[in-house]
């Protein structure tokens, strides 16, 4: 039986076991960490790679791939990816909030400065996970601590919201960032949505590559009507690697990240730990050139990140 150490940083006694409970919840806290520190590096390039590419025929070959990609990994589980008759309003609804929150994120990205696309996103999730949580999966109540963490978090993206619009964001303030910040806030609702249906269907003994493999025909569809065909061979010609690139360090391998987390832990909890990604994406902006840094965003996004600490560290005392 492993043991925490003496005075650890969750205050635990010395010889006190590290039940399983507990050590789900630190693996599903890693994993979603880790997401963010993948996700944040790509979202940057994304973003980078948007200004000079067509954004729809991008993200229709990357989702294109991702699904291929899903598909086959949950067919190698042996059992295949089958969806039972009580789970198609569930995947039909999540397939609908994937397509708003993943093309509303890169879209976001092109007109918008990242750290703060991020920040509209999950400042967002977690005031409204703590009551669709509630509604959807019917648990009651959420905690006070949770309440008022989703208080916070939500005065924080207002201020953000101040930052854009007066001009001290690191990219200039426009009609297009304006845009770009509108669909970021839609990403963020649809977010929060999304992360209580891949939890539904895990209580109903989904797989996360079951549920992978299925979520992003919605987005498929949306793209398709989007693109223009004829610039499909084109575009994938010239930049499929750099494509693949960003199919890759935004999509897959974050995905399959993020799903062992929610997998291990409520979706508050997941939430709460993609509220540090601003800041990680605030110092992956050093590597582009285009946006200017600023000490106005960078407040803000350690604001969420302080809040989301807290919370998180909050949440594994109540689960210890």
């Amino acid at each position: 039986m492993k043991f925490r150490s003496k005075c650890g940083p969750l205050g635990l006694k010395e010889g006190e076991p590290l039940d399983r409970p507990s050590r789900e919840f630190a693996a599903g806290v890693l994993f979603i960490a880790l997401y963010v520190v993948v996700s944040a590096a790509g979202e940057v390039f994304a973003a980078s790679y948007f200004q000079q590419a067509n954004v729809w025929v991008t993200l229709l070959f990357c989702f294109g791939i991702v699904s291929i990609t899903f598909n086959i990994l949950a067919r190698r589980e042996g059992i295949g990816a089958k969806v039972t008759k009580s789970s198609i309003l569930a995947f039909a609804s999540l397939n609908c909030v994937t397509a708003i929150s993943w093309v509303g994120l890169f879209i976001g990205l092109k007109y918008a400065e990242p750290a703060i696309v991020v920040t509209f996103m999950v400042a967002l999730g977690p005031t409204a996970t703590a009551w669709l949580n509630a509604l959807i999966r019917r648990q009651g109540r959420p905690p006070k601590s949770d309440i008022a963490a989703s208080v916070l978090i939500a005065a924080v993206g207002v201020y953000m919201v101040w930052i854009a619009a007066s001009g001290n964001a690191g990219i200039e303030w426009g009609s297009r960032s304006s845009f770009g910040i509108f669909l970021a806030i839609a990403a963020g609702l649809s977010l929060s949505l999304t992360n209580i249906l891949v939890k539904l269907l895990f209580d109903r003994g989904l797989s996360g590559r079951q549920v992978l493999a299925h979520r992003f025909y919605g987005a498929i569809l949306l793209l398709l009507a989007l693109s223009d065909p004829s610039s499909i061979l084109r575009e994938i010609s010239q930049h499929w690697l750099a494509i693949i690139m960003i199919a890759l360090s935004t999509i897959i391998v974050p995905l399959l990240l993020v799903q062992e987390g929610i997998r291990r832990v409520e979706p508050f909890t997941a939430n709460m730990v993609l509220s540090t990604a601003p800041v990680i994406t605030f110092l992956f902006q050093y590597f582009d050139s285009r946006i200017v840094p600023s000490l106005y965003t960078f407040v803000g996004n350690v604001l969420i990140t302080a809040v989301a600490v807290a919370n998180v560290y909050l949440q594994y005392r109540r689960s210890a």
